[in-house]
């Protein structure tokens, strides 16, 4: 049952997310500008930004939905330098998101990134993410922001991720439908050559217009995915992994007082199975079934969360003002092979932000100061699974955490062609459990823990040139533990494990952008973060001949060193094309377990150099688009022992837009994913026990949709 909604009331605090994250611009525009206050950035039809200290990428428009399935992030997110989206094709776990190698250790959903979805925290005052409600249908524009950015955003250390819907259209009433479907690859049945297609398809409808001053957009999208992991139980050659997901959006913006009020509204309804890992020997001799234990226990996820949000932004005498409140309730049923576990939970917040400039000798002084406070509030219930039904109750715990912040960020223009930007941030996460499973010998485990960090930053922007500009910046990080990472203690106890620890680090970084020949845009940059306490996953059994258990445990140091490339051609009207190169040289430095040393060793679950490439054409109604990916190997264990093979993997797509018939707008496509039938490793699960490491890609898969759009 879904636990209702809460609508928080707290009107406070806002990441400075909105001083250097860019405002709701018209994502369609390719030379609007967007208001990273105080700091003003020009978008010139490239993902490439310009003013600000650090990498800023922006993908926007059709790009995002053209050709697409609208089921997984990694189809619509591509060739953005930093960011690897390890899909893995399960619906029930989504897809493992990385920013400059912060994330990998996520089991499910996203961790040490921040995401934003319209303007809502996705990520949550412990720091996990889930993007399950994420409508891609309706998405209209992706801003990245890597690096730590603390001062900004507060917990997180890899970067932000803003994920924006598609503003409502200037018409009166627009109308949309679109089907998508295609065979999902072939399951390996149980005799040789023995192979079965399985299926997906989407159905996707909304309904967009301006009534007087109010904008509106209504959409929804409903996903069926029937996996491609063969049943080891059936000899049918029958699948586990399927997934449902249907997702709903509504955006309504209307003028208020002298100020625009904006109210977003997302729910999500899931249904998926878990199909697991591969040991390194299957997945050598080419098998893509799913994992035993997973299909004997009924792993799967079972999701339903519906989300509120409210911001008003206009001025108040000198200053510029943003308020926003929000609300979010999530019910979770999740078959683990060791546990069921029964979530509940409930969490609001909100911000408040005042923004202003003045002169400082004559040269202007942009400032941006505010506060945040944020709550969770999590009913966790364990059982052991009986083959996917709760048995005994083993955890009965409430978990709370109230997350605040305090921020200020000013931006001096020194001259024409030199700006420094500075600020700082003070977090501070409290975490506190109730233990009601005592009695019975059972000791009560309740229990708080307190982290708290100041995060200062500063940054300079040079114009070298009218068309080239030098940057760097210096900047702390904070990443707590979650909940999540929290309860899971080796030695059994409910509670919270006392001996898990933030995560800190100090990042410094440079880089150069500039336009080329008026049509390529470039940008390089090199970074470096040291780290103390990183968090890092480990697996161990539940017991004599159980499924393992995933824990956590902090490395003493640790370095991530690396550099990024990205380049935006557009040799000609109708012809463009993206590139992004990615180096992360991540190790311990200092790492003892059951004394053994690990320092020197790559730090698991991340590519070391990634290439991601993407030509597009486009002629008339007409579009094709030819997207590449090498990813090199990735270690998956601490030890360093076993890597996951290297790979490329090759994307096409052919389709036709705007083809007007009568009063229809028609827009069918065609696509070859995987086109070459790469046998190659989606996505890893570092420290894996039985090292079971690898979750599979599927082989070669084809898609076919059409959309239709009438009125306006």
């Amino acid at each position: 049952m879904l636990r209702p909604l809460v609508a928080s009331v707290f009107v406070v605090a806002s990441c400075v997310a909105t001083l250097v994250a860019p405002s709701a611009l018209d994502a369609q525009d390719p030379d609007s500008v967007i208001a990273l206050e105080p700091v003003m950035v020009r978008v010139l039809g490239s993902s490439i930004e310009t003013g600000a200290p650090y990498p800023v990428s922006v993908l926007a428009g059709e790009e995002l939905t053209r050709g697409t399935i609208s089921t997984f992030l990694e189809e619509a997110v591509r060739a953005v330098p930093g960011v690897q989206i390890q899909n893995r094709f399960n619906l029930s776990q989504g897809e493992r998101i990385s920013v400059r190698g912060f994330g990998p250790r996520a089991q499910f959903g996203v961790r040490g990134v921040r995401i934003l979805v319209d303007g809502i925290p996705a990520t949550l005052p412990d720091g996990q993410s889930t993007l399950d409600h994420l409508d891609l249908a309706g998405l209209g524009r992706v801003e990245a922001l890597r690096g730590p950015n603390a001062t900004l955003y507060g917990n997180a250390a890899g970067g932000v991720l803003h994920f924006r819907t598609t503003d409502p259209a200037e018409v009166p009433a627009r109308v949309g439908i679109r089907w998508t479907g295609g065979t999902l690859g072939a399951s390996r049945g149980a005799g040789p050559g023995s192979e079965t297609s399985h299926g997906m398809w989407a159905l996707e409808a909304t309904a967009t217009g301006t009534v007087g001053d109010v904008g509106y957009r209504v959409g929804t999208t409903h996903a069926d995915f029937e996996g491609f992991r063969r049943n080891p139980l059936s000899d049918d050659g029958s699948t586990y992994g399927a997934g449902e997901r249907t997702n709903v959006n509504a955006t309504v913006s209307t003028p208020l007082g002298p100020g625009t009020l904006r109210i977003v509204a997302a729910g999500v309804d899931l249904d998926a199975e878990n199909p697991g890992s591969l040991s390194d020997s299957l997945f050598a001799v080419g098998d893509r079934e799913a994992f035993r234990f997973n299909v004997i226990n009924g792993t799967a996820k079972k999701v339903r969360q519906g989300q509120l949000g409210a911001s008003w932004t206009g001025p108040l005498g000198a200053t510029d003002l943003e308020i926003a409140t929000w609300g979010i309730g999530r019910d979770l049923d999740n078959p683990i092979p060791s546990a069921v576990i029964d979530l509940g939970r409930v969490a609001g917040g909100g911000r408040a932000i005042v923004e202003s400039s003045l002169d400082v000798a004559g040269l202007p002084l942009g400032w941006g100061a505010g506060f945040e406070v944020e709550l969770q509030n999590d009913d966790r219930l364990n059982y052991e699974n009986d083959d996917g039904a709760p048995g005994d109750l083993t955890l009965d715990q409430d978990e709370r955490v109230l997350a605040t912040g305090l921020f200020a960020q000013a931006r001096l223009d020194a001259g024409e062609r030199v700006s420094i930007l500075a600020g700082a941030r003070y977090d501070r996460v409290a975490f506190s459990v109730t233990d009601n499973f005592v009695g019975g010998g059972d000791p009560d485990d309740s229990g708080d823990r307190t982290m708290d960090a100041v995060s200062p930053s500063i940054g300079l922007v040079v114009a070298a040139a009218p068309t080239v500009e030098v940057y760097g910046s210096l900047g702390r990080s904070f990443e707590t533990p979650t909940t999540t990472e929290l309860v899971n203690r080796p030695d059994g106890p409910g509670g919270f494990n006392p001996e898990l620890e933030p995560q800190t680090g100090l990042t410094v970084e440079g880089g150069a952008r500039a336009t080329l020949f008026g049509a390529l845009r470039v940008e390089a940059s090199i970074f470096r973060a040291s780290l103390d306490n990183q968090l890092v996953p480990f697996e161990v059994p539940a017991g004599p001949g159980e499924p393992e258990r995933t824990f956590f445990r902090n490395a003493g140091e640790s370095r991530h060193t690396g550099w990024e490339v990205s380049a935006d051609w557009a040799a000609r009207p109708g012809v463009s094309a993206r590139l992004a190169y990615t180096r992360v040289d991540a190790v311990f430095t200092e790492y003892t377990v059951d004394g053994e040393d690990y320092a020197g060793n790559a730090v698991p679950g991340l590519a070391p150099n990634r290439i991601d490439g993407l030509l597009t054409l486009t002629r008339g109604t007409g579009f094709g688009e030819l997207r590449a990916v090498w990813q090199d190997d990735i270690p998956v264990d601490d030890a360093g022992t076993t890597s996951a093979p290297d790979y490329v993997v090759v994307d096409a797509r052919l389709g036709l837009r705007d083809l007007h018939l009568g009063g229809f707008s028609v827009e069918p496509f065609v696509a070859v994913a995987n086109l070459f039938d790469e046998t190659y490793v989606a996505s890893v699960v570092p420290n894996a026990f039985g090292r079971r490491y690898f979750e599979p890609g599927p082989p070669r898969t084809y898609r076919f949709g059409v959309g239709v759009d009438w009125g306006g």
